[in-house]
């Protein structure tokens, strides 16, 4: 799910990326005999038996298997056995005092607890942040009937759901172009000076890109911040149409090369398409659409989080749902039931979309 990485890529899921363990074995890995605390050797968890004595490393060779004496004292059979234990930990340097067992990665990771418990109350509203505009699309999509993606070719989702207030690479936000007709896929600026002919979205935020560490920084203005070409210059200093080669005097660029990754699938910005499609084309393709073109649609909790900012709210998802207002789930809206006329026979002569 792209959201899902996107949430990972962000500052929200540091430390979260490598878990491979279920908190409750995580606490449990940290006990050891007589309330001893673990330490980790090489993916291995090793529990200190004795507190008074401080652990001293061994050899640096692994630890071998001696041959087993023919003594049939029980002391001796309980030092065989716990030699025994400790040679199958292959190469590994296991401190003296110290007992060891491999740690087994959790069936289920409960990965959400751990992010509450690490982000704590600042978790929901940082989440809501990063998605707000992508929920804000979702809804702008459901109540319209128009659906605008920034994806791969190939893909059966969205890397990032376009709304009005997304900016494409001229510069201009998207309710400064002129409106989808249902007739062409172009959709170009309608500012007068402007020589964009098509809407061709750009990451506008450093998020996006999972450049999240720049907010970190005191003089960091995210208004500022904006997608550049390998050859170190903005995409505003580029042409909009064409190859969009750079613009800057003395520059040689000829074709835009996006020096950043789509945070949601690692792909480069020429990799991805900007698509105009109604919810029966979405549909004929089997694109989510509808209430499940919701960010997070598939873990409620999220969901609620990115809508309501809490997870235990639900009430803005009931609306949408249920009731006079329900999210149509087999039937687009009026709009679209109007655009998909003639539309859909040129959609399916001309192909599902258009590359910009």
């Amino acid at each position: 799910m792209a959201e899902s990485k996107r949430l990972f890529s962000s500052d929200l899921g540091e430390g979260l990326k490598d878990l491979s363990v279920s908190p409750q074995n995580i606490s449990n890995s940290r006990k050891g005999h007589s309330g001893a605390s673990g330490i980790n050797v090489r993916g291995k968890v090793l529990k200190n038996v004795d507190k008074k004595t401080k652990p001293k490393l061994s050899s640096s060779k692994p630890v071998s298997v001696r041959p087993c004496s023919n003594q049939k004292t029980t002391e001796d059979k309980q030092a065989v056995k716990s030699k025994d234990r400790q040679s199958r930990i292959e190469s590994s340097f296991t401190p003296k005092g110290y007992t060891s067992r491999p740690i087994v990665p959790a069936t289920k990771a409960e990965l959400l607890p751990v992010a509450h418990a690490m982000h704590g109350e600042d978790f929901a509203p940082r989440v809501k942040e990063l998605f707000d505009p992508e929920s804000k699309a979702a809804l702008e999509a459901i109540e319209t009937g128009i659906y605008i993606g920034w994806r791969c070719p190939d893909f059966k989702h969205d890397c990032i759901r376009v709304g009005r207030f997304s900016k494409c690479f001229c510069g201009h936000l998207l309710s400064e172009h002129r409106k989808y007709d249902g007739h062409s896929f172009r959709v170009p600026c309608a500012l007068g000076q402007c020589e964009c002919k098509a809407f061709a979205f750009v990451p506008s935020r450093a998020e996006e890109v999972g450049e999240f560490w720049l907010q970190r920084r005191v003089n960091f203005d995210p208004s500022t911040w904006r997608a550049k070409c390998k050859c170190k210059h903005t995409h505003e200093e580029h042409a909009p149409n064409g190859m969009k080669r750079c613009r800057v005097k003395g520059c040689r660029c000829s074709t835009f090369f996006s020096n950043f990754l789509c945070c949601a699938c690692d792909k480069h910005w020429e990799e991805h398409e900007t698509v105009f499609e109604t919810a029966e084309m979405r549909k004929s393709q089997g694109i989510p659409y509808g209430e499940s073109y919701l960010p997070f649609h598939e873990l409620p909790e999220l969901r609620n989080v990115v809508l309501t900012g809490k997870k235990d709210d639900n009430s803005l998802f009931e609306e949408l749902a249920s009731g006079p207002f329900a999210i149509p789930k087999d039937v687009p809206s009026p709009l679209a039931l109007r655009l998909s006329g003639e539309n859909q026979r040129s959609h399916e002569k001309h192909g599902r979309s258009q590359r910009f």
